[in-house]
């Protein structure tokens, strides 16, 4: 089945009229928004979605027939089915409202498929709050799985005329391929045209019993466990109270089980919802559920104490979370690892202008740096001597000069070299400073995509990427027993997704380091012995720290964006919209 020059997987049963009919939806742009395979039992509607899917997701799949997200609906709850959604579609959301209005603000047609629709946890609320209301959204498409007379269809209203393709009818089962094919399965062609009774059907799935008495339940494997959060799901009892049962469940039984809890667990595990919905490795699910537990109250600190039983790729040393800690920063707009009378801090500035510094190995908080004229940020530097530099809103660099400056760039080196730079370009959007050179001033960034490095009187420039930087960050190499660090590494990331380094004394790299397909918004950079170390976070809260000298990379992601990254030792901190964090990257 080609269609479009490109082989679709088999089909087979004699569906070819029924895959031909899902192409061809797919193909018209004029066809309905909404597709329902429908059919009754036995009519093999996940069959064909999954054929669908196959065909459909992969690399070299021609754009109008790109399915972007697959939402599995059975055991779903609408909180579970953002979540897998957000991740899918490169966002981080945690309710209905502020997904939609994501996908809205991006204008790409967008397809997501919705197998079992009549098996999630509540077919017709799962549709009211978030996929008819997705329908709503003139570039969104849904083809779902779901019975004509099922809580779900009925509950569509945003396209009052979708296409049916209602698998019991024999138009879309070609008679002589599906007896064929009957007679190779050693089945019965008059059950035309359900292949269902051919298949056998399949076995009921056992009823769930409680484990008996006196089982140790973290020895269950992550199936038995997950059917027992599911049987337990009106009052999960015990279960709701051991973290380790969480982390080692599949995360959509566990988040229908705690849906109405309002106990410090259950609301660590939604706000890391986005971050585990998707992750296979339990060890994992227990790194983020322990990070969003940290700074937490005594109940809070002694279950994120029980996670740490699963020692994962990386492990949260401290957080503070809003609504948590007192010590909160507010949303950390930008953030940098400080220099000079700042060593072994970092600073965090917050939407309206304010910074604040917190020691980088606790998080304890150290003070507040007095900004003359606060107004809100988008960058922050420190330089070697101690130096602030704050990158406003609007673009604009402005000073601030310690008490007892370190050795350094003096202030009017400095800003002349801030002014160099804003004279060859005006519309800066980021700034970073490289802390192992005392004499350097720091780079910045702009709309156009350039960064910028002042030398010796000049300004060296390089366009890195396509659209605006929207990150920059910068460490110092080379050296040893003998010599200090005098190489200056600039990282940036932009718009575009990609992630580029630049020695401005040399020709950057030619390809990226990193790209994905969605806007970078922070990165970090620093050295060991080993080499530099690069990390990267994109505007679906994922993060990558990747080390250039030993060529190992870790992901991970916490459940929110991240909007600023800062490297202190193996320390990574996130500077998110809820929270701080630092993460240990050397597990």
């Amino acid at each position: 089945m080609a269609g479009s020059g490109r082989r679709m997987p088999r089909l087979g049963a004699g569906r070819r009229p029924a895959g031909l009919a899902l192409l061809g939806w797919l193909d018209d742009p004029r066809a309905p928004r909404l597709c329902r395979v429908a059919g009754p039992p036995g009519a093999g509607k996940s069959h064909l979605l999954a054929w669908l899917v196959r065909g459909c997701t992969g690399a070299d799949t021609p754009g109008g027939r790109r399915i972007h997200a697959v939402l599995l609906a059975d055991g779903a709850t609408v909180r579970t089915a953002v979540w897998s959604l957000g991740q899918q579609l490169d966002l981080v959301a945690h309710a209905p409202g502020p997904l939609i209005a994501a996908i809205a603000a991006d204008s790409r047609p967008t397809v997501v498929c919705v197998p079992g629709l009549d098996r999630a946890a509540d077919p017709a609320a799962l549709v009211t709050e978030l996929l008819d209301p997705l329908l709503r959204l003139p570039g969104m498409r849904l083809v779902v799985g779901a019975a004509t007379d099922g809580p779900a269809a009925r509950a569509f209203t945003a396209v009052p005329a979708p296409a049916v393709l209602d698998l019991g009818e024999p138009q879309w089962t070609d008679p002589a391929r599906f007896a064929a094919w009957a007679v190779e399965q050693g089945g019965d062609p008059a059950v035309y045209p359900l292949p269902g009774p051919v298949l056998g059907a399949p076995a009921a799935p056992p009823v769930p019993l409680p484990p008996p008495p006196g089982t140790e339940l973290r020895s269950l494997g992550e199936e038995a466990l997950s059917a027992l959060w599911t049987t337990v799901a009106a009052d999960p009892g015990p279960l709701a109270a051991d973290p380790l049962l969480y982390a080692l469940a599949r995360p959509v039984p566990v988040t229908a089980a705690v849906e109405r809890r309002d106990d410090a667990l259950a609301r660590a595990w939604r706000a890391a919802g986005p971050a585990v919905i998707e992750e296979p490795d339990p060890a994992v699910r227990a790194a983020v559920l322990r990070t969003r537990l940290l700074g937490g109250d005594t109940v809070a600190a002694a279950a994120a104490a029980v996670l740490a039983q699963l020692p994962g790729p990386w492990a949260g040393r401290w957080a503070r979370w809003e609504g948590v800690d007192r010590d909160w920063p507010g949303p950390a707009v930008a953030l940098t690892a400080g220099a000079g009378p700042y060593a072994g801090q970092v600073l965090v500035a917050g939407p309206t202008g304010s910074v604040r510094t917190f020691d980088a190995a606790t998080g304890r908080h150290q003070g507040v740096l007095v900004v003359p004229e606060p107004r809100p940020l988008r960058g922050l530097a420190v330089t070697a001597g101690g130096s602030a530099v704050l990158l406003d809103a609007w673009g604009r660099p402005e000073l601030v000069v310690p008490a007892e400056p370190r050795p350094g760039l003096e202030p009017y080196g400095l800003m002349a070299a801030l002014d160099a730079v804003g004279a060859v370009s005006g519309d800066l959007s980021a700034v970073a400073a490289v802390g192992g050179l005392a004499d350097s001033a720091p780079a910045l960034g702009d709309a156009a995509g350039a960064v910028h490095w002042f030398e010796d009187g000049k300004v060296l420039s390089e366009r890195l990427h396509h659209g605006p930087v929207t990150a920059l960050a910068g460490t110092a190499l080379g050296g040893g027993p003998l010599s200090d660090p005098e190489i200056p590494l600039l990282v940036s990331g932009g718009f575009d997704g990609a992630v580029r380094l630049w020695g401005p004394r040399s020709a950057p790299m030619p390809e990226p380091s990193d790209h994905r397909g969605c806007p970078v918004t922070a990165v970090a950079a620093g050295a060991t012995a080993a080499g530099p170390v690069v990390a990267a976070a994109w505007s679906d809260g994922f993060v990558r720290v990747r080390d250039l000298g030993t060529g190992g990379v870790l992901d991970l992601r916490t459940g929110s964006e991240v909007w600023s990254l800062a490297l202190a030792g193996t320390l990574l901190v996130l500077g998110m919209p809820d929270g701080l964090a630092a993460v240990d990257t050397r597990r």
